[in-house]
């Protein structure tokens, strides 16, 4: 596999590279655009910045996420994670 790799990059030719993780501040119209498994990461990190609905049940913070979202498309996940209205 190694040699794989090796060989394509001194080729020059492209690699399809993962898609970038899933970040807290990601607005709410690119996160509800995303995977089951993306909008848990973007969770997680609100998680990991002190959000409390995060901490305690990541699952039911996503579904909270996917709601508000609906309403606040403009915000980021963090924004609306974080707010008490």
């Amino acid at each position: 596999m190694r040699f794989a790799v090796a060989l394509m990059m001194g080729l020059g030719l492209p690699m399809v590279m993962p898609a970038a993780p899933a970040h807290a501040d990601v607005l709410c119209s690119e996160f509800m655009g995303m995977d089951e498994g993306a909008k848990m990461g973007a969770v997680q990190e609100a998680a990991a910045a002190g959000n409390a609905v995060a901490q305690i049940s990541p699952k039911d913070a996503v579904a909270l996420a996917i709601a508000m979202c609906r309403v606040r498309g403009g915000e980021t996940v963090l924004q609306v994670l974080n707010s008490k209205a």
